[in-house]
């Protein structure tokens, strides 16, 4: 299957289902704010006319299209009307819904029913219609689901029967447009509580004044970077907010003990005696009043963030995620198991709000821990590069300085012995040339053990990522170490070549003990073969200046 042909946000044209109210126009303000061209899609064309204008004048490109997603017909004149206005789209979004509050017994039919054509066939609708214009182009099609697909909850039934049918259904395209080979990308975004006006344009039949989010709720701009994440990068799945993924791990490690407590607090913690506004209430026929992105309902401001999100789009985050979700399990079934009777209203708030503050705690310290450690290891990593380059450095200096001694003495040689010693000349030239094949023999001798000292001291980096405090210190103790001794034998060198095998002797022992060991019967090869060389060289130029003086006595 070819890679999906994801464009960043700034360069793509974004198709939005239920982009009046809540998260579908937190979606479609942030993609406009990031340079997208958005296709807006809702019933209320009052509201879609004014958000479109807000875009464009703030220098952004929109194009509002009236449609029910229950419609077929509807949905592929969103489609129609996005390739006429921008040629096309890149992104596809399902986020629209529909919503209820009751017991599922106390729910009309048609209600269920109507609920389901919005909420499950509407993403089924859109998912069609986005693949049959994507499949030759790429792009990404996201389906806003729930937290309540993997967890259902009381007073929702048809709610949370329509979200697990999204996932079902959401798995399935996905698992199929693999086998087709097309180039989607498609990804199921799944909200914990939102503070939308989900629950005022809810149909409530729960017989209490108003319904409400259990706590922690999330502002919808959180979901809305979820989803605009998920139409530039492939990603499969992403959960926004804590709490949400609280319940879904409670009801998987322990159904029956939570179902005991959700039929406790399922009323207290969803039902409120505080209405909202009352042009809201009730648009699961019709639409009502629109443009908002938050809830009118009092309570604790939503959370402006989700560290359990920003863990799952940032890779350094999956330590943090594994921590947040131990901690997260452990937590929860203390919490539960101290349950024995319905306490107080604002107990569970209280406990779910424990829990997330203990998630986000623990998110948080696992991800500032993973960017510690990193940035020891790259300093201690840049640290042995630097000395490396010193010691390099080091040596051609000593190197230089001794091709200059040795040339001096070949001139100075000369010099003294004038004509009647020009055969002295000639040998010591020799016996430098002599010296000079040996230095390079013993250059390339070293190559070799420098080159592996330098992919052990990159193995040493790695290790240094793992174990980043007590590396970094020794590293630097070490360098230091290297580089006097460098210097001490540099100033000690009698030639060219003795500064390089010391070098290249030290750092080879510094690296690793068999590397050591090699080197070292290297470098005493080497030397033993130069010094017997020189000696030789030494001892004929010694003969040949006793036979000449003799020569010359003889006269």
């Amino acid at each position: 299957m070819p890679a999906p042909r994801l464009k960043p946000v700034s360069e793509q044209v974004i198709v939005i289902t239920g982009a009046s109210s809540g998260i579908g126009l937190a979606t479609a303000r942030a993609a406009a704010e990031r340079g997208a061209a958005v296709v807006i899609a809702a019933r209320n064309e009052a509201a879609l006319n004014e958000i479109a204008q807000e875009i464009r004048s703030k220098g952004g490109r929109a194009q509002p299209v009236v449609a029910d997603v229950a419609d077929m017909q509807q949905v592929e004149r969103i489609a129609e009307t996005a390739i006429s206005a921008f040629g096309g789209f890149d992104s596809w979004c399902n986020v629209a819904g529909a919503f209820i509050y009751g017991e599922t017994e106390d729910v009309p039919l048609d209600d269920h029913r109507r609920l389901f054509d919005v909420t499950y066939w509407g993403v089924v609708h859109g998912t069609l219609v986005a693949a049959r214009h994507l499949k030759e182009r790429g792009g990404a099609i996201v389906n806003v689901g729930s937290v309540l697909s993997d967890r259902a909850i009381a007073l929702q039934g048809p709610y949370c029967a329509a979200k697990f049918a999204v996932k079902g259904i959401t798995d399935s395209f996905r698992m199929e447009f693999l086998a087709e080979g097309y180039p989607i990308s498609v990804t199921l975004v799944k909200p914990g509580p939102i503070d939308t006006p989900y629950m005022e344009h809810a149909r409530n039949l729960t017989g209490a004044p108003g319904t409400r989010n259990p706590p922690p709720a999330y502002h919808p701009r959180v979901v809305a970077r979820g989803i605009l994440h998920a139409c530039e990068h492939r990603v499969r799945d992403l959960t926004v907010g804590g709490g949400g993924l609280a319940v879904s791990l409670m009801g998987n490690l322990m159904p029956g003990l939570t179902d005991f407590v959700m039929s406790k607090i399922a009323r207290p913690m969803q039902v409120t005696e505080e209405t909202g506004r009352e042009e809201r209430r009730d648009n699961l026929y019709a639409p009502r009043e629109d443009l908002a992105e938050t809830s009118s309902l009092s309570g604790p401001p939503p959370r402006q963030t989700s560290l359990l999100l920003e863990a799952q789009m940032n890779p350094l985050g999956t330590t943090g995620l594994l921590f947040g979700a131990a901690a997260l399990i452990t937590g929860a079934a203390i919490g539960m198991a101290t349950i024995r009777r319905e306490r107080q209203k604002t107990a569970p708030r209280r406990f779910l709000e424990r829990m997330q503050d203990r998630l986000d705690d623990t998110v948080d310290f696992a991800s500032e821990k993973g960017r510690r450690l990193t940035g020891y290891a790259d300093d201690a990593y840049g640290t042995a590069r630097q000395k490396g380059r010193s010691w390099a450095k080091v040596a051609d200096d000593t190197y230089e300085a001794a091709s200059k001694r040795g040339r001096k003495a070949a001139r100075d040689a000369d010099d003294a012995t004038g004509g009647l010693l020009a055969e002295i000349g000639r040998i010591a030239t020799r016996a430098l040339d002599f010296a000079e094949t040996a230095a390079g023999t013993a250059a390339k001798t070293a190559a070799p053990y420098a080159e592996g000292a330098a992919k052990t001291a990159g193995r040493y980096a790695d290790r240094a990522a793992r174990y980043a405090s007590s590396v970094a210190d020794e590293a630097r103790d070490r360098g230091k170490g290297y580089y006097d001794d460098a210097r001490d034998r540099a100033d000690d060198a009698r030639d060219r070549g003795w500064s390089l095998f010391g070098r290249a002797r030290r750092e080879a022992q510094d690296r690793s003990d068999d590397a050591r060991e090699r080197s070292l019967a290297s470098y005493a090869r080497a030397k033993r073969e130069a010094e017997a060389r020189y000696r030789d060289a030494e001892q004929a130029g010694s003969g040949l200046l006793e036979r000449i003086a003799a020569a010359l006595r003889s006269r």
